[in-house]
């Protein structure tokens, strides 16, 4: 009957994340336990004369190949397995038959497994938002469901302005500035033009998205592009 005993443990799986959980539990156990961040931590401790068990992942514990130490080695899961079915190897290199590995292989079995990163559903699509387009020529505006709005020049003006605001909203102001020869009755007259372009729209079967911002001006309220530069921006 061969004789175990409790080894000493040098934790070295900083890439799993997992490293303090195990090392936690593994001392719990009553084991002796050194968390190292490097093989030179777990180098210094073969020259102090200790010779742990060393639990690393794969990359790291190629490091100890010409040592005759217990390794037991993390291999990640499979990136092809199936979400549902994790799975967690640990291989046992250069064991000792006489040191006592079931506690330590279930510990970082357990941790690991909860580490063991599961294959992601894709995120759902977003779908791009449908745009109001302006184009010229001809001058019209064409609704999300494709239908067409011939405009006049002003309305083109208007419409384009609009756009063309960050936030799509286009103050009395800035409208009377878009012609300064004629900027008082523009100012007098954009009730009258939006009121017009409203039932002009209603006729062709379109509900303008357009919103009156008390004492300010108007906004629209729906996403936009511009057909005529060949870009579209949500807005």
């Amino acid at each position: 009957m061969i004789e175990t005993h409790t080894p000493e443990v040098a934790v070295l799986l900083g890439e799993t994340g997992r490293d303090y959980e195990i090392a936690d539990e593994l001392m719990r156990a009553g084991f002796s336990v050194y968390v190292c961040t490097s093989s030179q931590e777990v180098h210094a401790l073969l020259r102090a004369g200790k010779n742990p068990v060393v639990l690393a992942d794969a990359a790291r514990a190629a490091a100890f190949d010409s040592y005759s130490l217990t390794r037991l080695v993390y291999i990640p899961p499979d990136p092809g397995q199936a979400a549902d079915k994790p799975h967690v190897e640990v291989r046992v290199l250069g064991a000792d038959p006489s040191a006592e590995l079931l506690p330590i292989l279930r510990a970082m079995r357990r941790h690991l497994a909860l580490a063991a990163p599961r294959l992601a559903e894709p995120p759902p699509e977003t779908p791009t938002p449908a745009l109001w387009l302006l184009s010229t020529p001809p001058r019209r505006l064409t609704s999300p469901e494709g239908r067409s709005l011939p405009l006049t020049l002003t309305e083109w003006q208007f419409i384009s302005h609009l756009f063309g605001e960050r936030n799509r909203t286009l103050t009395f102001a800035q409208w009377q500035a878009v012609s300064a020869k004629d900027g008082a009755r523009q100012l007098h007259n954009v009730a009258v033009l939006v009121s017009r372009l409203r039932r002009k729209a209603q006729r062709h079967g379109i509900t303008l998205p357009l919103e009156a911002v008390r004492g300010a001006g108007y906004s629209f309220t729906q996403p936009c592009g511009d057909l005529a530069s060949g870009t579209r921006q949500a807005g």
